[in-house]
């Protein structure tokens, strides 16, 4: 339903109306609450403070009578007193004689406590209050509630202290009184609020009767002028002629500007239309300008991404190159071990053949139990480090030299070969025989077989490792899809690369946190670790501390790589990610690296930051998980 502007001029009013009222209202009902409130809390204190006034004087009273009572060890006479006071006084609840203590000579309301140890009454301590002759007055109750006021004053006797005295006065009438008076100024408060609504609702509808005349007025000038108006916008111009007025106010001077606007409205149209008809043919002609241009457009931007694709791959590339050296020695060293230690397995093997059969033919049944023993208790794993298995040598050779057994340079060393150190006490007696050389050397010739195998398992897995490794790294993937990736696994693949330079002195300490699985172009991602490392360790010459920390922070994959190198000057930090600027000499940068990593980090929607001080360079590199 359509509100027309009378409507909406009543409704206007009638609601500013309303609310100024509701207002003025609220306000008095506001004002008188809090004087109400004000005369509450004035009588509630002066009620209190006669309650106060009270208990001390009564208190003063009972205290001689009290102390008269216990200085005579006259308890009967005690007894009676305390019990007819706390009888005859109105709103006290009980009296309690307490010695120094706290045993209850007399207690009013509950005998059973008499002779035992002061239980206080139930409720939280609401307030306490000491007077000015050292008398505590203590309020105990609920939340908001008091419930119950205890007066405590010391019994003396002579100059010294025997006690205490307990007035408990029940706040229940006090607060029934309160109650009540709460009760009246609500009472008060609903009238005066029926009043001011009644007195309301009669100034709305006087105010509403007044604007409606005002605005019938005012109205029906309007209306006519807005029937000419929907005459003019379906494009009848037939009744222009007959838009007039008289009036000498706003409306009138309106009519008239109407009426002329209507003759120029109509010439324009006229002129618009021959104007829109030329407009459309120039559209047009731009139109098809424009996508000529487009075109050409999308064909540079796709030549431009392309160009990238293989600068990003061209970059890689370079830095590979630079890293062949390094992984070259890095699998050249295992095959060293791998070769050495076929020859020695060949060696072991032609002398424990050709020892075996001179063994079996002279080897007594002891000769062969302890043959047996030191196979099958050999370990071909090595878990000690040098100096450990230099210890251990020491430590056997002094046993071997107090049990006077010969050669026990070379015994030692074939036993912490085939680690049975843990087993030497009970081999003792068998290594004293004069055969038990030869015996434990065919042994040590067989079980070195086995550790030569672990050498080559291992040499394999750490060549394998680099070979992983570099798969990974010169994988480029040309679907141009986004697939599930670990942060965590890129950037140790990239570790596994410059091992040949991070063992020249460099300590890498690594903070990897649990990463999700990410969509992104993970061979893109390992070139920006490659050139933030590459650049560390060149920052460091090769020698100092790298930190490579991960993390998330809420739905963010953070990387900071930290290096210890001599930082970045101040002078050129603004130019590190400009297109071939560089620091290093010719040959060894191209000044590509940062600026390719700050685009393909803003590819994936993240950020690329850096601070660089003396002895400290950090780069930090962002990632959101949802792409």
């Amino acid at each position: 339903m359509t509100v027309g502007i009378r409507g909406k001029l009543l409704l206007i009013t009638g609601v500013v109306v309303f609310i100024a009222l509701v207002i003025l209202t609220s306000l008095q009902v506001s004002l008188q609450r809090e004087a109400f409130e004000v005369e509450l809390e004035k009588r509630t204190a002066l009620m209190k403070e006669n309650l106060y006034q009270r208990a001390i004087a009564q208190a003063e009273t009972l205290e001689r009578l009290v102390v008269e009572d216990i200085a005579s060890y006259n308890l009967l006479s005690l007894t009676h007193s305390v019990q007819h006071t706390a009888e005859s006084t109105q709103d006290l609840d009980y009296i309690v004689i307490l010695d120094n203590d706290n045993k209850v000579y007399v207690h009013t309301a509950d005998a059973s406590q008499q002779q035992q140890s002061y239980v206080e009454p139930e409720g939280s301590e609401l307030a306490k209050t000491a007077t000015r002759k050292g008398h505590i007055i203590v309020l105990l109750g609920d939340k908001y509630t008091e419930r119950l006021m205890v007066y405590r004053l010391p019994l003396s006797i002579g100059s010294s202290q025997w006690g205490n005295m307990l007035l408990g006065y029940s706040l229940t009438r006090l607060n029934q009184q309160v109650l009540l008076s709460q009760q009246e100024n609500e009472q008060r408060l609903s009238d005066l609020a029926v009043r001011t609504s009644f007195l309301g609702i009669v100034v709305l509808l006087m105010a509403y009767f007044l604007i409606s005349q005002l605005s019938l007025r005012l109205v029906t000038p309007i209306v006519t002028l807005s029937r000419f108006a929907k005459d003019l916008s379906e494009g009848d111009f037939s009744n222009t002629d007959k838009i007039t007025s008289d009036a000498k106010d706003e409306v009138g001077a309106l009519t008239r500007n109407f009426a002329y606007m209507a003759v120029r409205v109509e010439t324009s149209r006229k002129q618009q239309a021959e104007y829109n008809q030329t407009l459309e043919t120039e559209v047009n002609q731009r139109t098809e300008e424009i996508n000529l241009k487009n075109g050409e457009l999308r064909r540079a931007l796709t030549e431009l991404e392309e160009s990238q694709q293989q600068l990003i791959h061209s970059e890689k590339m370079a830095a590979l190159g630079q890293l062949i050296a390094g992984i070259a020695h890095e699998i050249n060293t295992p095959l060293g071990a791998i070769k050495a230690s076929v020859g020695n397995t060949s060696k072991y093997l032609s002398l424990f053949t050709e020892g075996l059969s001179d063994f079996l033919e002279s080897a007594s049944s002891d000769d062969k139990a302890l043959l047996c023993d030191l196979i099958s208790h050999a370990r071909h794993e090595r878990v000690s480090s040098t100096r450990e298995e230099r210890k251990i040598k020491r430590k056997i050779m002094s046993i071997l030299d107090e049990h006077n057994i010969d050669r026990s340079d070379e015994i030692a060393d074939m036993l912490v070969d085939m680690d049975l150190s843990d087993h030497l006490p009970r081999m003792l007696a068998a290594l004293t025989a004069s055969s038990a050389f030869n015996v434990l050397a065919l042994a040590h010739r067989l079980t070195g077989i086995g550790r030569n195998s672990d050498t080559v398992r291992t040499a394999i897995g750490r060549a394998s490792k680099v070979v992983f490794a570099l798969k990974n790294f010169a994988h480029h993937d040309m679907s141009g899809q986004m697939i599930s990736s670990d942060i965590n696994q890129g950037i140790q693949t990239v570790l596994v690369l410059y091992q040949s330079l991070l063992k020249q002195g460099c300590e890498v300490i690594e903070h990897f946190g649990e990463l999700p699985l990410i969509a992104c172009y993970p061979d893109e991602l390992n070139q920006v670790w490659t050139n933030l490392i590459h650049n560390a360790l060149y920052a460091m010459e090769n020698s100092g501390t790298l930190t490579i920390r991960t993390l998330l922070e809420d739905d963010i994959i953070k990387v900071t790589i930290t290096d210890n190198g001599e930082g970045i000057p101040e002078d050129i930090q603004s130019k590190i990610y400009e297109s071939f600027f560089t620091t290093k000499p010719a040959g060894e940068g191209s000044g590509l690296g940062l600026g390719i990593c700050k685009r393909i980090i803003d590819k994936h929607q993240g950020s690329m930051a850096f601070t660089s001080r003396p002895g400290e360079t950090t780069f930090v590199v962002t990632l959101p998980v949802a792409q």
